[in-house]
């Protein structure tokens, strides 16, 4: 295992990661609803974080804790595509990654047999694939890597907060994501824009790497 990776994270969560988002959608990105939510933390992180009145030393754990289950799971996840992929730098190119797709199918989408269909599918996985290897910027080093994947899970935890007359507050993060939480990314993910997803894969980096 490389050194850069958790020495807790596993084949196993990385599988089930990948098992658990795959039923969150159905072909072409729409939500089902009947898969339920996908704990990213602990049940130990989430007894201190729903608890009232926390210390300084308290919520500075809460961040910390945060910041190490997020790491594990995604090296977990990346422990997972190098061995679906036979790729054990753990770096993945646009090759590794369409290679991944088609051989766990986490992606949901028929590859099409049409010439100009193909030529769109193609594209979507490109602009997908950039946006994750790039953690949301215009440009990078096009691999996606244990950081990059650290930086999507905590954007499909970011959600909006809004107060009673629906105007926007900010956002939060529960450790939870939820079937719509992931199809919004899936749909997004493919979009060739700068828009949400972007927005929150580059505060996902920012914030757990600086």
């Amino acid at each position: 295992m490389s050194e850069n990776l958790s020495a807790y994270a596993n084949y196993e969560l990385g599988e089930a990661f990948f098992e658990i988002i795959n039923k969150m959608v159905v072909r072409d990105g729409i939500p089902f609803s009947r898969i339920g939510e996908f704990e990213i933390v602990s049940p130990s992180w989430r007894k201190l974080a729903d608890k009232k009145d926390k210390s300084p030393e308290e919520l500075k754990k809460v961040d910390e804790d945060y910041r190490m289950e997020i790491r594990d799971l995604a090296d977990s996840c990346i422990i997972y595509m190098g061995a679906k992929t036979n790729n054990k730098t753990y770096k993945f190119t646009l090759d590794d990654y369409k290679n991944f797709l088609i051989t766990t199918n986490v992606d949901k989408t028929a590859i099409p047999n049409d010439k100009i269909e193909l030529a769109n599918y193609n594209k979507k996985i490109e602009t997908q694939f950039k946006k994750l290897a790039n953690h949301g910027e215009e440009t990078g080093d096009n691999l996606i890597d244990n950081k990059d994947f650290a930086a999507f899970i905590y954007a499909l935890d970011m959600k909006s907060e809004r107060d009673e007359n629906n105007k926007f507050k900010g956002f939060y993060l529960n450790g939870k994501i939820t079937p719509m939480d992931y199809a919004i990314a899936y749909r997004e993910l493919k979009e060739d824009a700068d828009n949400m997803i972007s927005f929150k894969l580059r505060q996902g980096y920012k914030n757990l790497f600086g």
